[in-house]
């Protein structure tokens, strides 16, 4: 299964927008299946900014809403 940073889109319990950063998971055939929330962790701080990096990185793609995009059963 591969994941990545990306920003993903849910409406809020007041109706209204509210983006997230998180880890997106993808199916075999590489649609977005399920999310998680995104943490900065690791084992030194070089690690620390390659995340950071990441997380720049998905600033500049699509966001994906949720359920629209997704294939699966979300658990957050």
């Amino acid at each position: 299964m591969m994941w990545n940073h990306r920003i993903v889109s849910t409406v809020d319990e007041m109706g209204s927008e509210y983006l997230e950063l998180v880890e997106v998971f993808y199916d075999s055939d590489g649609h977005p299946y399920a999310y998680g929330r995104a943490t900065i962790g690791g084992e030194d701080v070089e690690g620390l900014y390659t995340q950071v990096e990441q997380f720049k990185k998905s600033l500049d793609s699509p966001i994906l809403k949720y359920p629209e995009h997704f294939t699966g059963d979300v658990n957050k």
